[in-house]
Parts: structure tokens; sequence; C-alpha cells
């Protein structure tokens, strides 16, 4: 029987606690495992009183009920798998969990960033026939931590998931059941979209993430001065490299792409989309200008640097995004001054 099935969560940072706890409000008799990295956070969960505290309105919602082990420990075969690591830790991880994987398996990505799949089909299963099934899921909340277990859900947003456009498969039956319980979670706001339109909304995630986190983080500034005037003809040219390769993308995966498809990856309608954000998020800092800050790794590899890869396979250059790759790793900040000499804008 479905309800005999169960969740588990790989990854336990914002999107991880968020989603958790939405689908254990509304689905209470799911049995759901958070799967740790590292025994300390069993001590944090007990201090916690083993439950997920998401803050909305002001208003506290505590759920418990989660089953949790450590990521090395397990043995039982896994059915769902929802996976919200950083995406460079994400084939060691699942590399850690491949004996409890099989063809019947599910797996949901929430991440940052692209190529996770054909990362983990590379290091994981080669072979199409020996693949779990694999879905995407894309969600738009705007959530802060304040505690190993506990968020702050302060932006009312979206939770799209969908197939892979590029394995061309259909197991609908087969992953039914994670999808229905993510579904049927309102606290998600959730939508099923088809493989190509998941493909789209991947895309323009991706014009978000190539953007705004290696131009705020090499500026030093907050989201809402990515278009300062100083910097808008950087940005601009930063959005016509990403428009080349991006409607590359979805021609090659997708022969029936239409031209509406097409037009919102045109570096008018991706100005617009990333404005937007830049304005709605003004005073927020991002991840990766947080992570340069801190000195710890970026995804910039899975964003700019999936870019700047597929653009070479197409014959597209994208100096100044290789640019801003070499910026970000070196953990180097300019200033408007500097952008003729970096970039030769």
């Amino acid at each position: 029987m479905q309800s005999a099935q169960r969740i588990h969560i790989l990854g336990i940072g914002n999107l991880g606690r968020f989603i958790a706890h939405a689908v254990r409000k509304s689905h209470p008799q799911t049995p759901i495992t958070l799967l740790f990295h590292r025994p300390s956070l069993v001590e944090e969960w007990n201090k916690a009183g083993r439950c997920i505290e998401i803050v909305r309105n002001g208003v506290t919602d505590r759920q418990s009920g989660f089953d949790y082990e450590l990521v090395s420990e397990g043995s039982d075969d896994i059915e769902n798998l929802i996976v919200t690591t950083k995406t460079y830790t994400t084939v060691p991880a699942l590399q850690t969990l491949q004996h409890r994987l099989f063809t019947s398996s599910t797996l949901i990505f929430f991440q940052n960033g692209m190529r996770t799949v054909d990362e983990v089909n590379s290091t994981l299963s080669q072979h199409p026939g020996s693949r779990p099934h694999y879905l995407i899921g894309i969600l738009s909340h705007g959530i802060y931590t304040t505690g190993t277990f506990s968020a702050v859900h302060a932006g009312l947003g979206t939770t799209l998931i969908g197939s892979v456009a590029s394995l061309s498969q259909s197991h609908e039956k087969e992953t039914a059941f994670l999808t229905n319980q993510i579904l049927e979670s309102p606290l998600l706001f959730p939508s099923l979209l088809a493989p190509s339109e998941i493909l789209e909304a991947q895309l323009q995630k991706l014009a978000i993430n190539a953007i705004i986190n290696p131009v705020t983080a090499v500026f030093d500034c907050y989201n809402g001065e990515v278009f300062s005037t100083g910097r808008r003809p950087l940005v601009m040219a930063l959005l016509s490299e990403f428009s080349a390769v991006t409607q590359a993308i979805l021609r090659s995966e997708n022969k029936d792409a239409s031209q509406d498809s097409l037009d919102k990856l045109s570096v008018d309608k991706l100005e617009d989309f990333v404005s937007s954000v830049s304005e709605k998020t003004a005073k927020n800092i991002s991840s990766m200008r947080q992570d340069v800050r801190a000195g710890r790794k970026t995804e910039i590899d899975y964003i700019n640097g999936y870019l700047v890869d597929r653009g070479t396979n197409f014959g597209i250059g994208c100096p100044l995004h290789s640019k801003l790759i070499e910026l970000v790793k070196g953990s180097t900040v300019i200033s408007e001054s500097d952008i003729p000499d970096f970039f030769g804008i």
C-alpha cells in the first residue's frame, strides 16, 4: 500500500527543514527519516525536542514524529529520497547511500544550479536501465535559518516539480507516491510541470543564481544593488551571454520549443525577471556572498560553470561569466571602477 512507503530526506538545511515540515504537517502518517551526515546532529536533534520549527507571520509551528539515522549507518532500502544538499556534496553523499538505492527508488533534487543529475548518472548509474527515477524540484519560498532545526518562512513562493527532460523518461506510476506527497502539501504551494516546462523553470532560476549570486559576491553588495548604474552595462552583457547559451540548451533538449518559450530567455525578459527578484530581495545577502565572506566553497561550478561548459559545447563563448567564476573562486572583491580592467566593459 502507498501509505507504507517511507520518505528519506538528505540535507537538513533551509530547504530540507522546510520541505520535511510541510510534508509532515499534511501527511502525519507518512514515515519520514531525516538523514544526518554527522553524529553531533543527533545531540542537536534531541536538544530541539526532536521537532522541526517553522515560524510564519510570527506564529510558531512545530512538527514532530520524524525518524532519523546517520547516513553512514542505515541499511534499509530507500524508496523515496528528497535531496537538498549543496550541489558539490551530492555525489559523495549519494555514493554513501548507493547500496540502498534501486531502479524502483525515486529521487527528487531541490538544489541551486544544474548538472547534478548528469554527475549522479555518470558516477553512480551510467546504464539507463540501472538508474532510479529522477524528479526535479524548484522552490522559491524565502526561508532563513534560526537554528539547526528551526527557520522562518519569510517570503511566500512556489514549489515546482517535474521529471528530467533530458532523460526522456516517463515513470508517472513509479514516482506517483513522492509526487503526490509533495503536491498534497499545501504549505509548499506546489505545482506539477511537464518535463519541457520544468526545464524552462530551471533555466529561469539559473538566471537568478548566475547573475545575482556572483555579482553580489564579487562587488560585496546587496541583492538590490545588482542593477546599479555603474554595474548595469556588465549585468546586461552577462545576460546576453546567458540568453544565447540557454536558448541553445532549450532548443537542443526540446525540439518542439515554442517561440514563447524561447522569448522567456531573451535578454529583455531575463532582465525583467532578474531585476524583479533583485528588487523583491533588495536587502538580502545572497548565499554566494555569504559563502565568499566566510571562506566557504561556493556552488559557482554548478551555476556559471555549467553555463560556460554548455556554451563551449554549442560553440558559444562566455568570457564574462568565465571571469566571474575566476573572481569568485579567488574571493576577489572589486568596485565598479574596476569593471573595465577586469571585464573590458
